[in-house]
């Protein structure tokens, strides 16, 4: 009787517990892992595209600033050595450049107003003449009748000093470069320009004629007195010509007309 009961009791306890777990295991369905992994990269996922979503953090807490750039002037530039700024380059053309005054030996005479275009000549002193008052000579004329006349020793146009000596001839059959007109056309103001051998252009203007004086006596004290020989002192030009009444007895004028002409503003 006692061996039965035990038996029916064990029996007993071991229905329980089957039915305990079996309760259990229904309440807790068994984990599958692919379902678990494949919830775990829905939610690596879906947390890597929120971190894309939100911009970085500012590195600074004041307002982003906007840096306007000053428009600035165009220049051509020209690169200069290691360490050294470039340096801005002169907007003037070439021609521009190659016109301006510089000392130099003169090409061409051209006054414009008195239709003068004639080339130069280099000339020496006239040593059959009589010297003057200092015991200087006159100075000697071009052979050619069609060409300027230019002391090569005395200023250069464009050196900045003294009296650049030139003149020409004057022939009643009017094949000079000068007419017998000269001395009543030839006035204050007018441009007088230097052309060089090199391109450069040097301007004069006249600031004073001495109309048609004695070549034998005025002429002389007015060079004397005004220092139109002197290679010193600021730049002038220095032009003459015969001009007055024509000497048939010795084929030459009585007078000379002198003109002297400042230098135009040179930049």
């Amino acid at each position: 009787m006692n061996i039965r009961y035990r038996s029916a009791a064990w029996v007993g306890l071991v229905i329980v517990l089957v039915t305990a777990a079996m309760v259990f295991l229904i309440a807790r369905p068994i984990d599958r892992p692919n379902a678990a992994s494949a919830d775990q990269r829905r939610a690596a996922t879906s947390s890597n595209a929120t971190v894309k979503a939100v911009p970085p953090p500012a590195a600074t807490s004041k307002p982003a600033q906007t840096t306007t750039q000053k428009p600035r002037p165009s220049a051509t530039q020209v690169s200069g050595a290691a360490g050294q700024p470039s340096k801005a380059v002169s907007s003037a053309s070439p021609r521009e450049a190659a016109a301006r005054c510089v000392s130099g030996i003169p090409d061409r005479l051209v006054i414009p107003s008195l239709g003068v275009d004639a080339p130069f000549q280099t000339i020496g002193l006239d040593t059959s003449a009589p010297a003057d008052a200092q015991g200087r000579q006159r100075l000697g004329s071009p052979s050619d009748r069609t060409k300027a006349g230019w002391y090569a020793a005395g200023p250069r146009p464009g050196s900045g000093r003294g009296s650049v000596l030139t003149n020409g001839h004057t022939y009643r059959d009017g094949s000079a470069i000068f007419k017998e007109s000269f001395s009543s056309h030839v006035a204050v103001g007018q441009r007088i320009d230097i052309r060089q051998r090199a391109g450069g252009v040097c301007s004069y203007r006249i600031n004073r004629v001495w109309a048609e004086v004695n070549a034998a006596t005025d002429y002389p004290r007015i060079v004397a007195s005004h220092h139109l020989y002197d290679f010193g002192g600021p730049e002038r030009l220095f032009l003459t010509t015969c001009s007055g009444s024509f000497n048939s007895a010795t084929q030459n004028y009585n007078q000379i007309t002198i003109v002297t002409a400042l230098p135009i503003a040179r930049g």
